[in-house]
């Protein structure tokens, strides 16, 4: 038999040693994962209406703030636009910027 043969065999071996501990890796990865995901359903499913009103409530206030934050940096000549983001405004108004700024 040829030994080329024999090491390649050897060498392929090895490969899906490597990938089968890979894999166990993981596996393990998505088993934490899924007990995660399940303890985070079950804490949701018991929370109550006014616990969800106050998540939403910290969202809105997060959200308008950031829109607030956008918007001072617009006005004091950056862009806030996806094009330029971060770079300073020379002239005239940016279209995208004045876009994003009259979204809803």
């Amino acid at each position: 038999m040829d030994k080329r043969l024999t090491a390649r065999v050897i060498a392929l071996e090895e490969q899906l040693r490597e990938m089968l501990a890979e894999i166990e890796a993981l596996k393990m990865e998505i088993y934490t994962l899924e007990e995660e995901n399940d303890r985070l359903r079950a804490e949701r499913a018991n929370m109550t209406p006014e616990a969800v009103g106050r998540i939403n409530e910290n969202v809105r206030q997060l959200q308008g703030e950031g829109y607030e934050n956008l918007s001072r940096l617009y006005k004091e000549g950056f862009h806030i636009c996806h094009v330029n983001f971060g770079q300073p405004r020379r002239g005239d108004d940016c279209l995208f910027c004045v876009n994003f700024l009259h979204k809803e």
